[in-house]
């Protein structure tokens, strides 16, 4: 069996582009998802293991739950260094963790990651042990400064807030809607905008898989100011029952820094 190099850990310094900020020039939730996505990626190519690679095998990784902590959302043209690693698996799920870091080494983001392994063709969950094959270390006892994503406790009550509709541009290579623009969704749905808001908790879980046609209704549960800061439920409903459950924890801010 071929063994994979994999490094212990990959490093990947970027200036973050005009393409990925918002209004506010902070690096948007999406793009926050996306970078991590890559640079995940990225790890694993590195000792001859990416995507398409995994795909040979008949295999590809979903993930299922994402927790992130953020200090202080990247800004435009920022210099910015992001670290990822390979942790361990619990169960049917594997943990990555990453770090986005300022020019001194502070953390800007701590964000992890679950993800599980399926049948490229078939979507069906896998049994991790089928990953052992590849000879991948992980660092079981290495972690950020995020809490591992665990179920959410949703609030019973929710207001119906609208309805998203799944385009071929939401879709990613294995046919189903990208987990980066959940993000956007979740930013599009929140209660009286976003003007202002500065978010610094996001909790994802991802449930059922959407792709190009469905669509989702949105719910949306508010708790507002507590200790200067507010918190919003998100919940999709599709064709195939409940979508994503979702948890936004923002302060109100002005400033870039």
């Amino acid at each position: 069996m071929k063994k994979y190099p994999i490094p212990a850990e990959y490093t990947w310094d970027i200036k973050i582009p005009s393409y990925d900020v918002g209004r506010d020039r902070r690096l948007k939730l999406s793009s926050q998802l996306r970078l991590q996505q890559l640079v995940g990626e990225l790890h694993f190519e590195q000792g001859g293991l990416g995507c398409e690679e995994v795909i040979k095998h008949g295999m590809s990784f979903v993930i299922t739950r994402l927790n992130s902590r953020i200090y202080r959302a990247p800004i435009l043209n920022e210099s910015v260094r992001i670290v990822t690693w390979h942790r361990n698996s619990k169960g049917a799920q594997f943990f990555r963790c990453y770090q986005f870091l300022d020019n001194e080494g502070r953390p800007l983001i701590d964000s992890v990651s679950a993800f599980a392994l399926i049948d490229f063709n078939t979507h069906k969950i896998l049994r991790p042990s089928l990953f052992a094959q590849f000879n991948v270390n992980g660092q079981s006892d290495r972690c950020n400064g995020c809490p591992d994503p665990k179920r959410l406790i949703i609030p019973d009550i929710f207001k119906k807030t609208g309805v998203r509709q799944i385009r071929y541009s939401d879709i990613d290579y294995i046919g189903h809607l990208n987990n980066a623009v959940y993000a956007d969704i979740i930013c599009d749905a929140m209660p009286g905008g976003m003007e202002g808001k500065q978010i610094t908790h996001l909790s994802i879980s991802y449930i059922n898989e959407a792709v190009e046609g469905d669509q989702i209704e949105l719910f949306t549960s508010h708790d507002k100011s507590k200790e200067h800061q507010s918190r919003v439920w998100f919940a999709g409903q599709g064709k195939s029952g409940r979508c994503f459950e979702a948890r936004v924890i923002y302060k109100i801010s002005t400033q870039y820094r």
